[in-house]
């Protein structure tokens, strides 16, 4: 008997795990081609790094946050991330830059001693949610003389802008708020040596 109570358990066990709802993974993605004007730069082929990218300890999660109010995180449903958000912003950030200027290549931080480039771009969000209907980010940026080791510019970046429902529409929402940022940190770019 109780061997027949174990195996109905075990059955039971493994039919409901087939039903396990399935996970749905987002990313974000650069700035569309059709809608870029690139220029070119005076310099052929400057190095710039990105990085190091930092996230506020909550952003961490591979799970998507769906809605944040009164200090509430709502975790999406079956929502991840398809990558770190970190490295998935720094990617973006790269990939924007060198689609909005073509003169320029970027390595991501860490990079190689023999790549170390003279510029870097640090990035710091403090803040990427939807609150209500809109996308926020509240993020700093700096550039970096890395031979100096100084800082030539520091900026803060805010930005709402309207988000569609669902994970989609934030992932969506997300990935123009960070063309935003890479239009702002190109034209500082564009402005210093």
């Amino acid at each position: 008997m109780s061997r027949f109570l174990f195996i109905s358990c075990l059955c039971t066990l493994l039919l409901a795990c087939q039903h396990s709802p399935k996970k749905n993974y987002f990313y974000l993605s650069p700035i569309s081609e059709k809608t870029v004007t690139q220029t070119s730069s005076n310099v052929s082929s400057q190095l710039i790094g990105i990085g190091p990218v930092d996230i506020a300890e909550y952003l961490t999660s591979s799970q998507i946050i769906d809605n944040q109010s009164d200090n509430t995180l709502t975790m999406s449903d079956n929502a991840y991330w398809a990558e770190p958000l970190d490295k998935s912003i720094a990617r973006v950030v790269s990939l924007n830059l060198t689609q909005l200027n073509n003169g320029r290549s970027f390595v991501n931080f860490p990079w190689r001693s023999d790549s170390k480039p003279h510029y870097s771009l640090r990035l710091h969000v403090d803040t990427l949610s939807r609150t209500g209907k809109n996308a926020n980010i509240n993020a700093t940026w700096e550039l970096i003389d890395n031979d100096a080791k100084k800082s030539i510019l520091r900026r803060n970046f805010l930005r709402s802008i309207p988000a569609e429902s669902g994970a989609k529409g934030l992932a969506y929402a997300y990935s123009q708020l960070l063309a935003e940022l890479s239009k702002e940190m190109d034209e500082a770019l564009n402005q210093n040596p």
